[in-house]
């Protein structure tokens, strides 16, 4: 998400609006970043989430995105989103503006029992057009981890502002720190989330075609397993299915209290 300072005494020496000058600005950093060069690309980028939507300017002003939320347009999936933002550069002053608003914005909504089952059912949707290798959006995914720990910000963000750290990794420690994960869950979580990153990392080292998706070639499982340091393939698919598997149960049965709660 781009967002801009529109105060038009520190724009003053644009020729162009502020809106057409960010947003070109933005344009030019995505397509930098994203291209695909001879050494691959940088990074995967996706501004979807951005307040306007797909179809509108990439740059947002940050009065715009205050509106937005404050008039209670701001869906739980888009607060859910914003749990992992953090600001990456810009001025200090509207560094500190933005990390401010993007907190208000995830806590001007009161929480209630039913947006958790809205999260876990558009979890299990984003499950349904995917291969069951995906080790981000298949059953057991990075996504049950993240989905899970967002969920868990958003509900109670209010009452333990500490809980509301960008970071998955340490989210689930200041969650379990709260007493809002069991230590033997957030113990499982981090090592599962580590461990599953690592692969996804090393599957981008072998300029895999599915970056989040376990090759089906023995011979690229072979090479996998030996940047993971496991001495087969066949043991590192146990290992990841256990944790996928432990995944969705730590999962199910964390959302299914969230949502007896408010039966």
């Amino acid at each position: 998400m781009f967002l801009y300072d529109s105060d038009p005494e520190k724009n003053q020496w644009l020729i162009t609006s502020c809106q057409h000058f960010y947003s070109q600005l933005a344009a030019n950093i995505t397509k930098t970043i994203t291209q695909s060069t001879r050494y691959g690309k940088l990074y995967e980028l996706d501004c979807r989430l951005r307040p306007t939507g797909k179809s509108g300017a990439l740059a947002v002003s940050l009065p715009e995105f205050q509106r937005y939320f404050e008039s209670g347009q701001g869906h739980f999936w888009e607060r859910l989103a914003l749990c992992k933002a953090r600001t990456i550069f810009g001025h200090p002053e509207l560094q500190r503006a933005a990390t401010q608003s993007v907190r208000n914005a995830i806590g001007n909504k009161k929480w209630v029992p039913e947006v958790a089952n809205q999260i876990r059912e558009m979890r299990f949707k984003m499950q349904e057009d995917c291969s069951p290798r995906n080790l981000k959006r298949g059953i057991g995914g990075t996504v049950d981890i993240e989905f899970l720990v967002q969920t868990l910000q958003l509900k109670y963000f209010a009452e333990s502002p500490a809980v509301l750290v960008p970071g998955t990794l340490d989210a689930i420690t200041e969650l379990a720190a709260a007493n809002y994960l069991s230590d033997s869950d957030g113990s499982f979580l981090l090592e599962s989330y580590e461990f599953l990153r690592a692969v996804e990392a090393c599957l981008r080292l072998m300029n895999a075609a599915g970056r989040h998706e376990l090759p089906q070639d023995e011979s690229q499982l072979k090479k996998l397993a030996f940047l993971l340091k496991f001495d087969c393939s066949e043991n590192l698919l146990h290992r990841i299915e256990r944790f996928r598997q432990e995944n969705r149960e730590i999962f199910n049965r964390i959302f299914s209290q969230l949502i007896q709660k408010g039966a």
